[in-house]
């Protein structure tokens, strides 16, 4: 139930690929793994909005939501060495940006916990699919390889 953890995992399945270089496996799957995030982000706002119309009777506006979603890109970050780690570090934003109360806040920690591990799986299958997106870029634009270029992790 985290993508850090789920690291070297990752790098071993996306080095045995054929597709992918060795050299942007190496440099993106880390990368990603503590930047990219989609899983626990769409989760979390999914989540928050469906927790509001439940338990407030009403969607937050959008300008509300939009403020949430871009300072929750911001705190995310570095946020998957942590199982739930998203939903912590976000706390401060559920409840001064949504205004959520503690049963909002409690739900809300209860439903993320419940489905943490999808998010990871998203997370991870993202990951492999942008190192694909920067292998391609490095081919289109005649980038040399560097294989021996290691990571550290693994």
């Amino acid at each position: 139930m985290s993508s850090a953890a789920t690291l070297a995992v990752a790098l071993d399945c996306a080095r045995k690929s054929k597709v992918l270089r060795k050299d942007m496996v190496s440099f993106g799957i880390p990368l990603f793994a503590n930047i990219h995030l989609c899983g626990s982000v769409l989760t979390e706002v999914f989540f928050c909005m469906t927790i509001s119309k439940i338990l407030y009777g009403h969607l937050p506006s959008i300008g509300t939501m939009l403020l949430f979603c871009a300072l929750l890109g911001i705190f995310a970050i570095g946020a998957p060495g942590v199982p739930g780690g998203t939903v912590m570090a976000s706390l401060g934003l559920i409840t001064g940006v949504l205004m959520f109360d503690d049963a909002g806040t409690a739900l809300m920690l209860a439903i993320f916990a419940l489905q943490d591990s999808f998010g990871t799986a998203c997370n991870v299958t993202g990951d492999g699919a942008l190192t694909l997106m920067l292998t391609g870029y490095a081919e289109k634009h005649g980038i040399k390889d560097n294989d021996n270029i290691q990571s550290p992790i693994l």
